[in-house]
Protein backbone atom coordinates (compact mmCIF):
# COMPACT_ATOMS: atom_id res chain seq x y z
CA UNK A 1 0.00 0.00 0.00
CA UNK A 2 2.78 2.55 0.41
CA UNK A 3 4.02 2.20 -3.12
CA UNK A 4 0.50 3.52 -4.72
CA UNK A 5 0.17 6.14 -1.57
CA UNK A 6 3.52 7.38 -2.52
CA UNK A 7 2.56 6.97 -6.08
CA UNK A 8 -0.53 9.11 -6.04
CA UNK A 9 1.39 11.44 -4.14
CA UNK A 10 3.99 11.83 -6.56
CA UNK A 11 1.00 12.39 -9.34
CA UNK A 12 -0.61 14.93 -7.18
CA UNK A 13 2.36 17.03 -6.88
CA UNK A 14 2.72 16.58 -10.60
CA UNK A 15 -0.17 17.87 -11.09
CA UNK A 16 -0.47 21.10 -8.78
CA UNK A 17 3.05 21.82 -10.14
CA UNK A 18 1.63 21.72 -14.14
CA UNK A 19 -1.66 23.58 -13.44
CA UNK A 20 0.48 26.28 -11.62
CA UNK A 21 2.58 26.88 -14.56
CA UNK A 22 -0.91 26.98 -16.98
CA UNK A 23 -2.13 29.63 -14.66
CA UNK A 24 1.69 31.12 -14.56
CA UNK A 25 1.47 31.56 -18.29
CA UNK A 26 -1.83 32.52 -19.23
CA UNK A 27 -1.33 35.40 -16.01
CA UNK A 28 1.63 36.51 -18.28
CA UNK A 29 -0.69 36.31 -21.82
CA UNK A 30 -3.10 38.50 -19.97
CA UNK A 31 -0.69 41.22 -18.57
CA UNK A 32 2.24 41.35 -21.45
CA UNK A 33 3.00 44.71 -20.02
CA UNK A 34 2.19 44.02 -16.28
CA UNK A 35 -0.60 44.48 -13.74
CA UNK A 36 -2.59 47.27 -14.06
CA UNK A 37 -4.84 49.10 -11.49
CA UNK A 38 -7.94 46.64 -12.24
CA UNK A 39 -9.85 47.65 -9.07
CA UNK A 40 -9.71 51.06 -9.82
CA UNK A 41 -8.43 52.30 -6.08
CA UNK A 42 -5.65 54.41 -7.84
CA UNK A 43 -2.60 51.68 -7.22
CA UNK A 44 -1.09 48.73 -8.39
CA UNK A 45 -0.98 46.53 -5.11
CA UNK A 46 -1.42 42.85 -3.85
CA UNK A 47 -5.41 42.78 -4.41
CA UNK A 48 -4.61 43.68 -8.16
CA UNK A 49 -2.31 41.03 -8.65
CA UNK A 50 -4.75 38.40 -7.19
CA UNK A 51 -7.76 39.27 -9.29
CA UNK A 52 -5.42 38.88 -12.13
CA UNK A 53 -3.85 35.48 -10.81
CA UNK A 54 -7.77 34.56 -10.06
CA UNK A 55 -8.82 35.94 -13.24
CA UNK A 56 -5.94 33.29 -14.90
CA UNK A 57 -6.97 30.21 -12.91
CA UNK A 58 -10.54 30.76 -13.63
CA UNK A 59 -9.59 30.23 -17.61
CA UNK A 60 -7.34 27.58 -17.18
CA UNK A 61 -10.18 26.08 -15.35
CA UNK A 62 -12.71 26.49 -18.05
CA UNK A 63 -10.03 25.09 -20.89
CA UNK A 64 -9.43 22.31 -18.70
CA UNK A 65 -13.30 21.48 -18.52
CA UNK A 66 -13.87 21.84 -21.83
CA UNK A 67 -11.21 19.51 -22.50
CA UNK A 68 -12.14 17.24 -20.12
CA UNK A 69 -16.21 16.94 -21.64
CA UNK A 70 -14.73 16.63 -25.24
CA UNK A 71 -12.98 13.54 -24.54
CA UNK A 72 -15.42 11.95 -21.90
CA UNK A 73 -17.45 9.76 -23.75
CA UNK A 74 -14.37 8.28 -25.80
CA UNK A 75 -12.67 7.79 -22.08
CA UNK A 76 -15.87 5.74 -21.09
CA UNK A 77 -16.12 3.78 -24.44
CA UNK A 78 -12.85 3.00 -23.71
CA UNK A 79 -13.22 1.59 -20.33
CA UNK A 80 -16.71 -0.05 -21.11
CA UNK A 81 -14.92 -2.04 -23.80
CA UNK A 82 -11.49 -3.08 -21.69
CA UNK A 83 -14.33 -3.77 -18.44
CA UNK A 84 -15.94 -6.16 -21.11
CA UNK A 85 -12.95 -7.76 -22.57
CA UNK A 86 -12.10 -8.32 -18.95
CA UNK A 87 -15.14 -10.27 -17.93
Amino acid sequence: MGFFKKLLGIGTVAGTTVAAMKVSEKYKENNPGGVKDVNGDGKVDTLDVLTEVAKAATEVYTEVAESVKEAAPQVVKAVKDTADDIL
